[in-house]
């Protein structure tokens, strides 16, 4: 296949163009499959985080209720613990349905069932409570630690698997981002290697044979036509003006060849008409042979002549098309500058979204910190829960006093303030935990704005990835722009062929008329013959006047070398 300049640029520019296409493609599949991720990490794994610690803070405020109702009797009481176990049943509901880890949906069964049996063991302890079986319900408050034990291990368990799955799905996203950024940043380094190898090897293969056209047409514009082969192994439209230049500069060189020997002829002619001249009446016969010789080699020349004009003006017109083929080239040189020019604005509009999506993750580190804000305000409550428990555990201890100094009729009233006691240390307890998962909710609220921050970095890095193709294009378009000066460059060279080319047509346009009028002067020469020495004054000024035709014609002949 023959391999033109036109199919050099198109090909090279592809080249590039494909990998930069490449290149955007992969850059915004990684970075919508990371906003997916990260779509994924706060709406769901988050979200089920905080609803199984609220799951936790439901038995918690379940469990307080029903001390409340034990102790005291409220009815207030009962119904937050009702409220509480119908807040647990709607929350595990909900999160079962979001939850898609096996293991996570047994440790969630698991907790259903524990409070299940929590929620039947306490409405057994109101019923006693309700037939006043003081010592039934106080001995059945004992046998239930256990399960309310059992319930606070299972839930803390499914907490802890929970923050696991979450770190683990944190981990595996900034992996996913580091793979990105470095895969987008190999394809700018292609990118760039490629095109700077493509302008090189496109440029050389084009200026390298103008410079030698133009070399060999600057020796003949100064009249050399000695060394004018051109040796170009270009198997394109170079390759073709080299070879038609390289005939029309041997087929110059033979006209002037052939002319230069028709001059030399001329010259021999006139002299031989000078001596014919003083000899007279014994050369008349002669004279006559001559100067009807020298009239047909006057004629031929003539012909000679006007076949090389026509050949000069075929060669002129060839090289102005050869000149309008390279100005349609720079033409499509321009072309290639836009498309750069259109791909370089393409990459702007991937910075923009990438801005966008940086703009997402920031807002999403916002609510996370909003979230350690509400856990803070949490925290207040408990430490006021803790007062009132520490409150209850001294009034505990002050009725226990008063119970003993009422000796046997108090010793009920102290068991109860016993366990009013144990139940403020409980308390006391419960909120202690609550504080922990509070402050472990705040630390995974900060992770997680880490997390968020390491990925504003990340799509940072993107950004500048995508700025560097930005770049690379500018490069390109710059590369088109330097072909296009040179593509012009060989058009203003071709031109000045074609205005030498104009310039030997007028030469031999003068030289035909010298042709001309020395064959009209030849006949005048026969025709002086005739007269013999009548007209020997008139032959001698016509072999004078061809001798200077002559001399005229070698002169524009020395102009040229052929040897």
């Amino acid at each position: 296949m023959k391999w033109t300049v036109r199919k050099k640029l198109y090909a090279g520019f592809s080249t590039v163009f494909i990998i930069l296409i490449a290149m955007m493609a992969v850059s915004s599949y990684e970075m919508r499959a990371i906003d997916r991720t990260y779509s994924t990490l706060l709406n769901e794994d988050v979200k089920r985080l905080v609803m199984t610690k609220e799951l936790f803070t439901t038995i918690k405020s379940a469990q307080a209720s029903q001390r409340g109702y034990l102790l005291t009797g409220d009815e207030e009481s009962l119904k937050n613990f009702a409220n509480a176990h119908d807040t647990y049943k709607e929350t595990s509901k909900q999160l079962m349905e979001q939850m898609d880890d096996p293991k996570a949906k047994e440790l969630l069964e698991q907790l259903d069932q524990l409070e299940e049996e929590f929620y039947d063991f306490s409405n057994r302890l109101f019923a006693s409570k309700a037939q006043n079986q003081q010592t039934d319900y106080l001995m059945a408050l004992q046998a239930g630690r256990q399960i309310v034990q059992n319930v606070e291990e299972k839930v803390t368990e499914l907490v802890t698997y929970q923050e696991q799955m979450l770190q683990k799905q944190e981990q595996q996203t900034s992996a996913q981002a580091a793979s990105a950024q470095s895969f987008a940043l190999t394809l700018g380094i292609i990118s760039i290697i490629v095109g700077v190898i493509v302008a090189f090897l496109i440029g050389r293969s084009v200026s390298k044979p103008v410079i030698a056209i133009a070399n060999v047409a600057e020796k003949i514009a100064t009249g050399d036509l000695t060394k004018t082969d051109i040796h170009i192994k270009n198997k394109d439209e170079l390759g073709d003006l080299a070879a038609s230049f390289r005939k029309m500069a041997q087929t110059l060189r033979d006209l002037i060849q052939q002319i230069a020997e028709n001059a030399d002829h001329v010259a021999a002619a006139s002299e031989q008409l000078t001596a014919s001249a003083e000899q007279t009446s014994k050369a008349t016969e002669q004279i006559t042979v001559t100067m009807q010789e020298v009239s047909a080699g006057v004629e031929k020349q003539v012909q000679k002549i006007d076949e090389t004009s026509k050949t000069i003006q075929d060669m002129s017109d060839a090289v102005q098309q050869i000149a309008n083929n390279a100005q349609h080239a720079s033409t499509l040189a321009n072309e290639a500058a836009t498309k750069a020019t259109n791909g370089e604005q393409a990459v702007q509009v991937a910075v923009e979204q990438m801005n966008s999506i940086n703009n997402t993750v920031r807002n999403s580190a916002e609510a996370v910190k909003q979230l350690g804000v509400r856990s803070q305000e949490i925290g207040q409550i408990t430490r006021a829960i803790t007062e009132i428990a520490e409150q209850t555990n001294l009034l505990a201890l002050n009725a226990a006093i008063e119970a003993a100094r009422a000796g046997e009729h108090g010793r009920g009233f102290a068991i109860v303030a016993d366990e009013v006691r144990k139940l403020a240390e409980q308390s006391a307890q419960s909120a202690q935990q609550i504080a922990q998962l509070i402050t472990a909710i705040q630390e995974e609220t900060e992770k997680a704005v880490q997390s968020m921050e390491a990925a504003t970095k990340e799509v940072a890095a993107g950004i500048e990835a995508v700025n560097t193709a930005g770049d690379s294009f500018a490069q390109i378009k710059q590369s088109v722009r330097d072909v296009t000066d040179h593509v012009q460059d060989i058009t203003a060279s071709i031109q000045q062929m074609a205005n030498g080319a104009e310039q030997i047509v007028q030469s031999m346009q003068l030289i035909a008329k010298i042709s001309e009028e020395a064959a009209a002067g030849t006949q005048e020469v026969s025709a002086a013959t005739e007269e013999q020495l009548a007209a020997m004054e008139e032959i001698s000024s016509s072999a004078s006047s061809l001798s200077d035709m002559a001399e005229q014609l070698q002169t524009l002949i020395q102009k040229f070398k052929v040897r």
